[in-house]
Parts: structure tokens; sequence; C-alpha cells
């Protein structure tokens, strides 16, 4: 079975290729950045699975990623818009700063990751998978593994925050290695 991620994201293509193994799995075209214009993150999925539909294969199935952080203090934010949380161009570090910055003095640390996973199949079947992981929100930026907010996200039951994790330790609880666990299985062979 191939697999066409439709993503633009190159730190989401390398972690979901690990995840989806042994599936070959291919990144969309150089380019590839459909506008999330959703409300959910099943919303955007779609429409990023949506976009590249018809531009892949016939053998292929096209699998789209939207993840965010939910903050209990913040009101879930910043939830869809996690990606451009410190502005459109905002890197990973300012994203987790102004997070940083927003939580400051706050007791409520409570957070949780979530990735919804869409898969469109060429005869227009749709799989969705979703996968949690709760926790709590570091004081600080720790640890130079991972990417987006792992640096300040420190999963239930661990003192590490996810960028201190090997890419092993991060996939075994990880929203995402959780999706991408549910989605391998909806498309095994019976």
């Amino acid at each position: 079975m191939r697999v066409v991620l439709a993503t633009g994201n190159r730190d989401k293509v390398a972690e979901l290729r690990e995840l989806l193994a042994p599936m070959a799995v291919d990144a969309a075209p150089e380019g590839f950045d459909p506008e999330e214009t959703g409300v959910t993150l099943l919303q955007n999925a779609w429409i990023k699975a949506a976009a590249l539909r018809d531009a892949v294969d016939d053998d292929a199935i096209v699998v789209a990623d939207d993840s965010g952080l939910a903050v209990h203090a913040l009101g879930g934010r910043p939830g869809v818009f996690s990606a451009r949380y410190a502005g459109p161009d905002a890197t990973y570090a300012d994203n987790c700063r102004r997070l940083l910055g927003e939580l400051e003095g706050v007791e409520d640390r409570g957070a949780a990751f979530v990735c919804v996973l869409v898969g469109l199949a060429p005869g227009g079947d749709m799989l969705v998978s979703c996968g949690t992981c709760p926790g709590d929100i570091a004081p600080a930026m720790r640890g130079a593994g991972g990417f987006g907010y792992d640096p300040v996200f420190v999963p239930a039951g661990e003192v590490r925050s996810m960028a201190e994790m090997t890419r092993e330790e991060k996939a075994a609880i990880s929203h995402r290695g959780r999706a991408a666990r549910r989605l391998a299985a909806l498309l095994a062979p019976p």
C-alpha cells in the first residue's frame, strides 16, 4: 500500500514515515500548501486530503494530518490555530514563547495534543483516526528534539518534555503516534 501525505510540513512527513512503516510513504509535491479554512482539525485535515486526492496515482491513499494543542486555561487555544499562533510566519519557538507568555502566573497548565488523520482512498472512501496525548505545559522550553510545542509539553506521567524524549519514546505515547497506529489498523487488509 502506498500513502501520499497531504502536508508541506517536512517534520510531519518524517514523523509519519516512521509511524506508518512498513507502508511506502511519499510527501506531497513541493509547494503543496492549501489554505486551511476549517474551524476544526477534522475539517482542515479533510481540506488538505481533498486538495491532493486528484493529483496522485489511483493506487495511492492520500493521508492528511491536522494537529493542535488544546490548553485548558486558554479555553482550548491555540487549538486549530496552533501552527500560526504567533502569526502567519511564526517559528516553532515563536509559538512556544507566545504560549508561555499567556500562561505566565497561571496555575492550571493542563493541556492535550490532538491529532486527526484523514485518509482518502481512490474510490472515495474516507478513513478517519484520532489520537490524543494529555499533559501539562512546562514553565520554560526544554529539550532539543521534536518540533512544534514539544519543548513546552510534558506528557501525563512524565517529567521530561516531548523534546527531551527519543523519537521512539515520543511515538509510543504521542497524539500523532496513536492516530497513526489507528489509521494503519484501518488500512490493514482483513
